[in-house]
C-alpha cells in the first residue's frame, strides 16, 4: 500500500480533466482520418496510383514504428511528469508503465490511445487538405494519413505485446505471429532496468537495427553535448 501511494503521488493520476480532452481528440481524429480517406479514395483513378498508396502504406508503418521509437525514448529520458503541458498528457502514462507494465492492459480505449489522437491531429489537419492533383501530393497524403493511424495503433499494439495470450484479439495475435505489429518478446527486452533499449512499439521492426547503429545513445550524447539538459533519473 505505500508503495502504491507513493507511486501515485509521483506520477500523479489520470484525471477527468485529461480524459476530457482525449476524447475531444479521438473524435477530431475520426473525423479528420475519415474525411481523408474519402478524399484518397476520390482521388484513385489509375492502378499506378494504387501501387503508390500501397507503397505509402508500407513506409507509413515504417514511419509510425520510428516516431513511436523517438517519442517513447524522449519521454523515457527527459523532463518529469510535472513539465508543462508534456508531463500530466504524455510522459506520465510512460513512467506509470515501467512501475506496472501491467496497468495498461486495464486502460480503456481512451486512455490508451488519447494521447496518440492529440499527437496526431496536427499530420490529419495536413491530410484533411493538401491538393491531390498529382502522383507526388497524394504520395505525401497516403503517407502522413498511414502514419498518423499507425501512430494510434501504437499504443494498441503496445497493450497487446503485455496482454495474456487468450485476451488478445484473434487477428491481433495473428499479426503477432507473423511478425507485423510488435510482438511480447521483442518489446519485454524494454522492460529491464534502465528500460533504455527497444523503444519502438508499432511493428517493432526498427528495434534490431536501432540499436545495432546504437542510435539513442547518439542522440543522447548530441543532446548532451549541445545543452546542459541531463537525461532523468528513474522517478521513483
Amino acid at each position: 500500500m505505500a508503495r502504491t501511494q507513493k507511486t501515485a503521488a509521483t506520477l500523479g493520476r489520470y484525471t477527468a480533466r485529461q480524459r476530457a480532452i482525449e476524447s475531444l481528440a479521438i473524435a477530431a481524429f475520426a473525423v479528420l482520418a475519415g474525411w481523408s480517406l474519402v478524399r484518397l479514395g476520390r482521388a484513385l483513378d489509375s492502378p499506378m496510383q494504387g501501387s503508390v498508396v500501397a507503397a505509402a502504406l508500407v513506409c507509413g508503418w515504417l514511419a509510425a514504428d520510428l516516431f513511436s521509437g523517438l517519442v517513447h525514448w524522449g519521454l523515457d529520458s527527459w523532463g518529469s511528469v510535472h513539465t508543462p503541458v508534456l508531463g500530466p498528457h504524455f510522459i506520465r502514462p510512460f513512467r506509470e508503465h515501467h512501475w506496472d507494465p501491467k496497468a495498461m492492459t486495464q486502460h480503456d480505449f481512451v486512455e490508451t490511445n488519447g494521447a496518440s489522437c492529440i499527437a496526431s491531429l496536427p499530420v490529419l489537419a495536413a491530410t484533411a487538405a493538401l491538393p491531390l492533383a498529382s502522383t507526388g501530393p497524394l504520395f505525401l497524403q497516403a503517407l502522413l494519413l498511414f502514419t498518423a493511424l499507425g501512430v494510434l495503433l501504437t499504443n494498441q499494439c503496445h497493450k497487446w505485446a503485455h496482454m495474456p495470450a487468450e485476451r488478445i484479439p484473434p487477428a491481433a495475435r495473428m499479426a503477432q505471429g507473423c511478425r507485423l505489429i510488435l510482438r511480447p518478446e521483442v518489446h519485454h527486452r524494454h522492460h529491464v532496468r534502465p528500460f533504455d533499449s527497444h523503444y519502438c512499439t508499432a511493428s517493432g521492426w526498427l528495434n534490431h537495427p536501432l540499436e545495432t547503429l546504437g542510435f539513442f545513445r547518439t542522440l543522447e550524447r548530441l543532446i548532451a553535448g549541445c545543452s546542459r539538459t541531463a537525461l532523468r533519473h528513474d522517478d521513483l
